[in-house]
């Protein structure tokens, strides 16, 4: 090679060297976003049924300053320090076909996509009001990077998988796609060696004591059995019923949490019960809350953090964990 030419490559490999070596450093440091993270401490955030109440609901269901409730419940979410994830079970808004009922949960979104926090919807029953397609496409605005409304995050050490509990909203190629996607998935995470647990999230609860609302017995035939006989699932978590219940079937864990601001649901007590619930209080009525999910190398903790009466206020209401095995 030529003087000359050498003369003209020395400054343009030296510069290509020191690139390198900032793009190495830099990849080096930078961290890895939080659902991707390999750590296991992890506090994991979920809330339901946010919509306002429908001038037909206040006709039956008593008002409890709902809307001022559910503002205090996405405060609160908005005032974790530091949250992997957040996830919202659906029933996010009144009617999901109304572009201006979706502001105060479109601000919540931007607020923490601001933080960098990834957050992640579940299609509620209210998201299909009005118009189905509509309401489902402006839910799809709000999560455009899941085309479909089931499928699976991973936020080690744990695994979300999201499903549509809207069985009449789905054509029967949608509910065989699903089920043929949620049984491929428990059988790939099963094997995936990164992850310890597995958590399943739908809307309508499989589940529940209410007086308002029945339990998803199609849900509890499509959802339930490949859930209690897989060796990792942990939790199966659902909104639609608003009050926080807790059932356990085969040692597994079924929890209600639907207080997100919606009119407060009444609960069968006593012998009326369907089901045995596990949920400390034993009133008919459960005040607004959310769930915080934390996890580390021995185990998971979940809490219900509820709104006191005033709403000026909240407490650590119940709190239950396990450990991995």
């Amino acid at each position: 090679m030529k003087p000359a030419a050498k003369r003209v490559l020395r400054p343009v490999l030296a510069a290509c060297a020191i690139a390198g070596i900032i793009a190495i450093f830099l990849s080096a440091s930078a961290p890895s976003p939080p659902w991707t993270r390999s750590d296991t401490e992890k506090t994991i955030l979920v809330l339901s049924d946010t919509q306002a109440p429908l001038f037909w609901e206040m006709l039956i269901l008593p008002w409890n300053r709902n809307e001022e409730a559910r503002q205090k419940i996405l405060e609160l979410v908005l005032s974790e320090p530091n949250p992997a994830a957040v996830f919202h079970l659906g029933d996010a808004v009144a009617r999901g076909s109304v572009e201006m009922d979706w502001k105060p949960i479109d601000d919540f979104l931007a607020r923490l996509r601001a933080r960098s926090i990834p957050v992640y919807g579940v299609m509620g029953n209210h998201e299909y009001i009005s118009s189905a397609a509509v309401g489902a496409a402006r839910f799809k605005k709000r999560f455009p990077e899941f085309p479909r409304s089931w499928y699976s995050v991973r936020i080690v050490p744990l695994a979300f998988i999201i499903l549509n509990s809207n069985f009449g909203e789905l054509t029967r190629k949608e509910r065989a796609e699903q089920q043929k996607f949620y049984t491929e998935q428990l059988a790939a995470l099963e094997n995936d060696p990164e992850v310890k647990g597995i958590v399943i999230c739908a809307h309508h609860p499989p589940y529940t004591n209410s007086q308002i609302v029945l339990p998803s017995f199609e849900g509890e035939r499509e959802f339930v059995p490949l859930f209690l006989k897989s060796q990792k699932t942990k939790l199966f978590l659902s909104g639609h019923c608003h009050a926080a219940e807790h059932f356990i079937r085969e040692g597994k864990h079924f929890l209600v949490l639907g207080g997100g601001g919606g009119l407060l649901q009444p609960l069968l007590v006593g012998a009326a019960v369907r089901y045995e619930d596990h949920f400390p209080l034993r009133n008919k009525f459960r005040w607004f809350h959310y769930l915080r999910l934390q996890t580390s190398e021995e185990g998971w903790t979940v809490t219900f953090r509820m709104l006191r009466q005033d709403l000026a206020s909240w407490v650590d209401i119940y709190s239950f964990g396990a450990s991995w095995d």
